[in-house]
Order: C-alpha cells, then structure tokens, then sequence
C-alpha cells in the first residue's frame, strides 16, 4: 500500500500525486511520491492518487503488462519502531503506469476495504510479538543473577512476569476471537465485531 504522503500523513486527502489518464480507458500515469511504502519488494502495490474527478485507488505493478519495468522508484527503506521484518520506504513515481481500482474519485472506500482486512494480521502480529517477548522475559529472569539470587526468585519480578503473561493471553484470546468473526462474516453479528 502506498496512501501517505510528507505534506498530509494520515489525512490521505491532502494528497498531492497526480493520476492522469492515458488514451487507455482506466490506465493513467502517476507522478509523485508517497512517504509510506508497505513492503516494496512486492510486485504490485495500492496505491492512491489524485485523478481528474478526486482521489483514486490504483493498481501499480513493478512490471507492466508489456513486459519492461515500470516507473517506480523506492528511495529509501524506512527505519521504523515497531516490526523491522516488514520493510517500508519511501517510493517515487515519475510516469508509473497504474491501473485505476474502482470508480475515480472513490480511492479511499477501494483502499479502505483492503486495510480492513489487514487489521486481523496486525492482531496477530501483536500478539505473537507480545508471546515472543514474554518468552523472553521469562528465559532472561530465569537466567540472570541480581541481588543475591535469580530474578524469577524475586516476588516484584513475578509481579511483572506474571502480568507480561496475562496481557499476552488476554492479547492471543482477543486475536482469536476476532479471527473467528471473520472466519464467520457472514453472520450480521460477527461481522460487525
């Protein structure tokens, strides 16, 4: 995905890249930047640009359908917080060829429904990152003399282990509560959790 932008950060709408439309019905060119880049070894990407009728939703694939590679430049990885393993950056478009999704002027309700379906995966990351770092939490208490004896001896740090474990169930239960709803869409109710 590719929705940020320096000047505007979350208010997509402030938005400044440029779709303009070729002779092509629904092919359009893309110029521009976008300060957020999710995973830019992907082969495609979403991507929102301002078209003539408002702000638009676009496939941009690395390779475009005649073969050669397309205009899409990452100008840098993002040294970010948080989870490292998935790369973003920065990228530029300098005549990108891009493939309109959705009706022009609609791009944030066609983007809007694919973030949706990342928030599951976020929960679980979480989650599996809380798991992990209380695994090693526990190892390390277990394992570090201080004070005259372990850590894990010690009832404050108990006290703190204990409460790393119950957020993290609390975390894994929440994920898979929610991994159900979806699983379960079709009913009103799960799908409005």
């Amino acid at each position: 995905m590719g929705m940020t932008e320096k000047q505007g950060g979350s208010d997509v709408r402030a938005n400044e890249t440029q779709a303009t439309p070729t002779s092509v019905d629904g092919e359009y060119t893309l110029e521009g930047h976008k300060w957020f880049t999710s995973a830019p070894m992907n082969d495609l990407f979403l991507v929102l640009a301002q078209a003539p009728d408002g702000m638009s939703c676009f496939l941009v694939p690395r390779v475009v359908p005649s073969g050669e590679r397309n205009r899409l430049d990452v100008v840098r990885l993002k040294d970010k917080l948080g989870n490292r393993s998935n790369a973003s950056s920065e990228m530029e478009f300098h005549g990108t060829w891009a493939q309109r999704l959705g009706d022009e002027g609609r791009g944030v309700d066609t983007i809007v429904e694919m973030v949706a379906a990342t928030r599951l995966d976020c929960v679980l990351g979480s989650a599996g990152l809380m798991r992990s770092a209380l695994a090693e939490a526990s190892w390390h208490v277990a394992h570090r003399s201080a004070f005259g004896g372990l850590l894990v001896d010690k009832s404050l740090m108990q006290n703190v282990i204990a409460d790393l474990a119950v957020e993290s169930e609390a975390a894994t239960a929440v994920a898979i509560r929610l991994a159900a709803a979806v699983d379960n869409r079709a009913d009103p109710r799960e799908a409005a959790l």
